[in-house]
């Protein structure tokens, strides 16, 4: 009798552990997610869609606005996620910082190479636009030790065009190779700035994430839109993704248009 007696208590401990805990069939794993960061008055990231997530091992070194890639875990049971727009979570690794550039206004002379640019082969349908900040991943070829600075710019003249009867908002992207002066005793001493590769350098293909603000743009063109009766606008994204014959001007590709609604409710 007493053996029934402790092995009751026993599962109902259990039971309860298993509540606390929660249930491992029904955890779910999201890896390299875009992610916003805010500091006050709680503790999170905003994803894309606009749901904040929140936990207990959030240890970012960071202020509110900077960009990562966060892969975390939360209970698919939860009962949160039924019309809420919070998530409890577990990170799983430390969050990736990702840099974040300034929009500028002043756009560049897109038939003119810049110095040291850098192209832009592709870039992923991967999208992302939260909080005002715009995640792009692009894919070049360059040395492996290279690192490069990006660009994006807008047209304030002429901020959109029209297609099939559709505004699409334009921004452009460049890249530029970071040149360095090399310190004296270094070896690099004969070594011009901004000169090009040496031959022991190789090259591979590097998938980089960037983030941009582009919040004032972005509202700029909001009104536009909403002045319309649309409830969301169309970005694309040019980039300079080859060389003419001779080598003296871009050649542009764009990307198809994003779609970003104006609200960022979950459901």
């Amino acid at each position: 009798m007493k053996k029934k007696e402790l092995y009751s208590i026993l599962m109902i401990c259990l039971l309860m552990l298993s509540s606390c805990l929660g249930d491992t069939n029904t955890r779910i794993t999201v890896g390299e997610q875009e992610a916003v960061y805010q500091s006050r008055p709680t503790k999170g990231f905003y994803v894309d869609g606009g749901r904040f997530l929140y936990g207990s091992n959030l240890s970012v070194t960071g202020d509110t606005g900077d960009c990562f890639l966060i892969e975390y875990s939360f209970d698919s049971a939860a009962p949160e996620l039924q019309g809420t727009d919070s998530l409890a979570i577990e990170l799983i690794e430390q969050p990736v910082s990702v840099p974040l550039w300034p929009l500028d206004s002043q756009m560049t002379d897109t038939t003119k190479i810049l110095n040291n640019e850098v192209l832009t082969e592709s870039l992923l349908g991967r999208k992302a636009y939260i909080k005002g900040r715009l995640f792009l991943w692009s894919n070049h070829t360059e040395t492996e030790s290279q690192q490069d600075s990006f660009m994006l710019s807008y047209n304030p003249e002429k901020m959109y065009t029209i297609e099939e009867g559709k505004r699409i908002y334009n921004l452009y992207l460049r890249a530029i190779k970071k040149v360095t002066k090399p310190e004296e005793g270094s070896g690099d001493d004969n070594k011009e700035e901004g000169e090009g590769t040496t031959e022991t350098e190789k090259t591979v293909k590097v998938l980089i994430t960037n983030a941009f603000n582009i919040e004032e743009f972005f509202d700029k063109a909001k009104v536009q839109e909403e002045e319309k009766g649309e409830k969301g606008l169309s970005i694309a994204i040019n980039y300079a993704s080859a060389y003419n014959k001779d080598t003296t001007a871009c050649l542009w590709s764009t990307t198809e248009p994003m779609l970003i609604s104006f609200s960022e409710r979950v459901e």
